[in-house]
């Protein structure tokens, strides 16, 4: 009885919806008697229901805002420079000029030739700074060719004129001055270190100074086992043969007659460059003869030809050599190279196999 009143209750409700259907117009399909609907089948649950709106994908954790990586402002740092010159820069320098042979080759040596964005006309080491732009010609810049490379950093030398360094300080360009006026191995180093700190190569610059000092050691060990003191005359200009230039006491290229194990014959001179006369040469009478003037035609046969110079024992006993400039005029990196240079002309016999 229970079974049939629902059944019923069913069939009144079906009624119901079919002539509501009726009064909208709608056409009212066929009832089905309870029993003809066949058995739907379960749907399996999902996590998503069928209205709901389809997932979104994860965006990745990079295009969150809290993602983005902060600028870290350039630290400012300040240097003295040789010229004692307080020097700041807005950070380790990515673009530099290197307007002096030495310098170039200090920053190669350091590892940043790939930071040079132009050097002087005579900066030729290493190799690959041949290519780079020339916006000098040693003394006077082309500043508008300096500020087009828009350089952080200018390197001078110590002989630069300082209305050059004045003008790159109007230019607000920061420029500093590398290099003693009269070099020694020690100011070197210093130059090497102070390279260093203003490019972020101080490790390197250690490294560097470590092997210079390594090097000088072994050189003083070897020349100490030296029994004489060959007279040397170094000619550093001879554009006039009677009268040639040469370094006397105070300069770089003493010292490095000294260490070689040599006798300077101007070391008593009064000033650091002098001019000798021929006859005070002669008189001197040098054992060996060094010729950093060779690289401008200056041959080792032709100083005998020279009035008088035939008696000289140097000339005498084939003892008048060239020697690679670079090596000992430019304060940097290889000056231990020129000192063994010259330590080989002096004292041969302690280096031969």
């Amino acid at each position: 009885m229970q079974t049939q009143f629902k059944k019923f209750h069913i069939l009144v409700g079906i009624l119901v919806v079919l002539l509501a259907l009726a009064a909208c117009g709608a056409p009212v399909p066929t009832p089905v008697p309870p029993t003809a609907i066949p058995p739907q089948p379960t749907l399996a649950p999902t996590a998503v229901p069928p209205t709901a709106i389809p997932a979104q994908p994860t965006l990745a954790p990079t295009l969150a805002p809290t993602a983005v990586p902060t600028q870290t402002p350039p630290v400012e740092f300040t240097l003295t420079d040789a010229a004692g010159r307080s020097v700041t820069l807005k950070g380790i320098p990515t673009r530099i000029v290197s307007l002096a042979p030495s310098n170039t080759e200090i920053v190669c040596a350091l590892g940043a030739c790939d930071k040079l964005v132009g050097v002087d006309q005579f900066s030729d080491f290493p190799a690959l700074v041949k290519t780079l732009p020339k916006l000098s010609d040693g003394f006077n810049p082309n500043y508008e060719q300096v500020i087009a490379a828009k350089p952080d950093l200018v390197l001078v030398a110590s002989i630069s004129s300082p209305d050059v360094v004045k003008k790159f300080d109007e230019l607000k360009i920061p420029t500093l001055m590398i290099g003693a006026v009269n070099s020694s191995f020690e100011s070197v180093k210093q130059d090497i270190q102070l390279v260093g700190k203003a490019i972020g190569a101080e490790l390197q610059a250690a490294q560097v100074t470590a092997d210079m000092d390594k090097k000088l050691a072994e050189l003083e060990t070897k020349l100490a086992a030296a029994k004489t003191k060959p007279r040397v005359f170094w000619e550093l200009d001879a554009t006039d043969p009677a009268k040639p230039f040469t370094p006397g006491p105070g300069t770089f290229v003493h010292e490095i007659i000294v260490l070689a194990g040599g006798e300077n014959i101007a070391g008593n001179a009064a000033s650091p460059y002098i001019q000798m006369n021929a006859e005070e040469i002669i008189k001197a009478n040098p054992e060996v003869i060094i010729l950093s003037d060779a690289a401008y035609g200056v041959a080792p046969e032709s100083v005998g030809k020279r009035p008088g110079w035939d008696v000289i024992d140097a000339v005498k006993k084939n003892k008048v050599f060239p020697i690679d400039d670079n090596l000992v005029s430019r304060p940097g990196p290889r000056v231990v190279e020129g000192l063994e240079a010259a330590a080989k002309l002096i004292h041969p016999e302690l280096f031969t196999p």
